[in-house]
């Protein structure tokens, strides 16, 4: 919309002062130069390409801040046209179509008080939802044991130094082989694992096992008639026959991927023609949520660190989403709405005011007066679309 507005305008600029000169030729020339003073002059003044101009961020604008009061935070207003244009929707799963509520862990192996404080503490680091909730259901001491040169590796996992000089290791199975840690795979896991190692030593795992946010089936069912869906997951495939029957098509789902995977799998469906939406949380979707023409990383609070994204949206409001895109379908044929009735009042009002029948004061009251239908029409109609949404 701005870039379409800025090339009408020029456009515009161009006629309406071809049309003044032309209409006060034309009356000059029929003998009534005061009438071609009065059209030329009115035709400048009543002309009013503020009305058009005004529509697209008075209208985005106030559809931004409408979703921020419902916990969806916009980059800018122009994401809203964007989002209005989407037609596939990719989701990761742990932490976006799950929630940590409804989360349980448990370890294979206990831990002594001392472990548990170590793991607690590195776990503590990350932002990664399986990690929080580990450092959560480990109880973190109100003393810290010393922890040095933390790194985190996204899809992997996580390190930090001991103060003898030892490593403490949790992340996935791949992640301790590669730090010479032998671990062995278990028997059918029962939900999402983080493997644990201490001084070269396995710890055993930590099994975390996930609950679906409420109204997930809803909202897929919501989004099916207007957007491809698919699952975009670096978990094992334990849920994928849980997803399939949500999604209806066993082949929009994927597990096992890793975060340059996702990003794959997003630039594959850009190049078949979709407008895609990233939806996941976590540093693991951070590259896929880059690549989205909208990336919507999903929080538990709106206050902690996210990745680059054009939307933040608060959890509660994932089942939403396909409202949400409703909305702003609705706000951008607001837009052109605005747009029409920008239209109509300068091709009328020029009309009438090359014809000389029209006092400049006249214009001078009409032309702020379309301005201000415009910003009330965009305003309010918004609003009303909203509610409808």
């Amino acid at each position: 919309f701005e870039s379409l507005t800025n090339r009408y305008s020029r456009r515009f600029t161009r006629i309406v002062i071809a049309i003044a000169l032309a209409a006060g030729v034309v009356w000059t020339a029929l003998g009534q130069p005061g009438r071609g003073l009065k059209a030329f002059t009115s035709v400048l003044i009543v002309a009013c390409p503020c009305a058009l101009a005004l529509a697209a961020p008075f209208t985005l604008g106030t559809a931004q801040r409408l979703l921020s009061r419902r916990g969806v935070f916009l980059r800018n207003s122009q994401v809203v046209e964007t989002m209005a244009e989407i037609n596939a929707v990719a989701f990761d799963k742990t932490g976006t179509l799950t929630e940590s509520g409804g989360t349980s862990v448990s370890l294979s192996e206990p831990l002594s008080e001392p472990e548990a404080a170590i793991f607690a503490t590195l776990c503590a680091h990350s932002v990664h939802p399986h990690a929080r909730q580990l450092a959560a259901a480990l109880h973190q001491p109100p003393h810290r044991p010393e922890l040095a040169g933390f790194e985190e590796v996204p899809g992997s996992g996580m390190r930090a130094r001991l103060p003898d000089g030892s490593w403490v290791l949790a992340g996935s199975r791949s992640w301790l082989l590669h730090h010479q840690v032998q671990v062995a795979a278990p028997d059918a896991p029962r939900g999402s694992l983080i493997f644990l190692a201490l001084q070269g030593r396995p710890r055993g795992h930590a099994i975390i096992q996930h609950a679906l946010r409420p109204e997930v089936a809803t909202l897929f069912r919501e989004l099916a008639p207007h957007h491809d869906i698919a699952l975009l997951s670096g978990d094992h495939a334990r849920d994928r026959d849980r997803f399939s029957s949500l999604l209806g098509d066993g082949r929009r789902v994927h597990f096992n991927l890793s975060p340059h995977d996702k990003l794959a799998h997003v630039r594959h469906l850009q190049t078949s023609g979709k407008r895609v939406m990233m939806v996941g949380d976590g540093l693991n979707d951070a590259g896929a949520l880059r690549q989205g023409d909208v990336g919507v990383a999903v929080v538990e609070g709106v206050g902690r660190f996210s990745p680059a994204s054009d939307v933040i949206l608060d959890a509660s409001r994932v089942p939403a989403l396909a409202r949400i895109l409703d909305f702003t379908r609705r706000a951008v044929r607001v837009v052109r709405a605005g747009f029409v009735i920008s239209g109509a009042y300068n091709v009328v009002g020029v009309a009438i005011a090359a014809a000389g029948v029209l006092s400049p004061l006249i214009c001078a009251i009409l032309m702020p007066l379309s301005s201000a239908t415009v910003v009330a029409v965009a305003v309010g109609a918004t609003h009303l679309a909203a509610r409808r949404a």
